[in-house]
């Protein structure tokens, strides 16, 4: 039977109030398959294996911060807690007022998860004009929130944003695959992952376009965010 319990969240021995100073790199990173999670008794993830690498290479020190909600790491980030926030956001106008971004780590785009057989009896969304008067789950203080915002104004119609905040994308994903949710948006990359794992999921419908997706610094940190770019074009 599925479990929540089955989350990299749950598991990661990570999670620390502790911030390193000196010349030690704070990193938060968001709990993810594409982020950081377990994999067996290692940490590992997408994102957690290309900075590890990285950093080993240059002989930067680097303490990770594990996080769910994108909204607590860009508190720390504002803070000053954090030099580097890890995560799938997509590099918008609204962003890039506010914040830096690395290079272009990958083009993605938001997709809907949802159950392909639904307990509740409710039809399956085929597109995008079906979200009209349907409830979304995402976790408090997402990117997506604002493409959704947009999507409900493109199709006349109201989208009901449900923001969670206590649980992760990943996390919500289990929910929904569990039936205890509708359905979720998540970024396409996590949402390939995690179906893997759970066949009863689909996530055929795109909420948006492909666009870049980045990391985030904060706004003066060009120094910081050149050489991190600079990492990361190497790394390939």
């Amino acid at each position: 039977m599925i479990s929540l319990k089955e989350c990299s969240g749950k598991q990661l021995p990570l999670k620390t109030e502790r911030v390193a100073g000196g010349d030690t790199l704070n990193i938060a990173i968001e709990i993810s398959p594409m982020g950081v999670t377990m994999v067996g008794d290692s940490l590992g993830g997408v994102y957690y294996n290309m900075l590890s690498k990285a950093t080993r290479k240059h002989g930067i020190p680097v303490l990770f911060h594990p996080f769910t909600l994108l909204s607590t790491a860009m508190t720390g980030l504002n803070d000053g807690r954090y030099q580097l926030v890890v995560s799938d956001i997509p590099i918008t106008a609204e962003l890039k007022e506010k914040y830096l971004f690395v290079d272009p780590i990958l083009i993605d785009r938001q997709v809907l998860v949802q159950r392909r057989d639904s307990i509740t009896g409710e039809a399956e969304i085929k597109s995008q004009l079906e979200l009209g008067g349907k409830q979304i789950a995402v976790p408090a203080g997402s990117p997506f929130i604002s493409r959704l915002h947009n999507l409900s104004k493109e199709i006349g119609d109201t989208i009901y944003i449900e923001e969670d905040s206590e649980y992760s994308s990943e996390q919500l994903v289990i929910l929904t695959a569990l039936g205890e949710l509708q359905r979720v948006v998540v970024s396409e990359h996590v949402a390939r992952l995690l179906l893997k794992r759970y066949p009863i999921l689909d996530a055929s419908v795109a909420i948006s376009f492909n666009q870049f997706h980045g990391w985030l610094l904060a706004p003066t940190d060009t120094i910081l965010r050149d050489s991190i770019s600079s990492w990361i074009y190497h790394a390939h």
